[in-house]
């Protein structure tokens, strides 16, 4: 029996807590940190994804026009590495405080 990294694991897990009608946005989420690099995953996060468009959410203006600037790159690396593909990202602002 091959042995898997607690982080496989907790992916594994994640996907089938969330079933196939989460599946798409679990797997986006959880590649997030990889396309947008640390910084930019600590400034914002994937809120919602729906026909083929990802929604994410971003701490405020400044860190929402290094998004924007970077969309197409970004786009390009969600189809690089991850099973699904987003057509397209939209950005939008929510304060932490928005959060509950």
């Amino acid at each position: 029996m091959a042995l898997q990294s607690i982080a496989d694991i907790g992916k594994t897990l994640a996907l089938r807590l969330g079933g196939e009608k989460y599946a798409a946005f679990i797997r986006l989420y959880l590649d997030y940190k990889q396309v947008v690099g640390e910084l930019l995953a600590q400034k914002s996060y994937p809120y919602r994804y729906q026909d083929d468009i990802l929604f994410v959410a971003v701490e405020n203006n400044s860190w929402m026009q290094e998004l924007v600037l970077r969309k197409h790159e970004l786009i390009a690396r969600y189809q690089a590495i991850s099973k699904i593909k987003p057509k397209d990202i939209l950005f939008f602002i929510r304060t932490p405080k928005d959060k509950s």
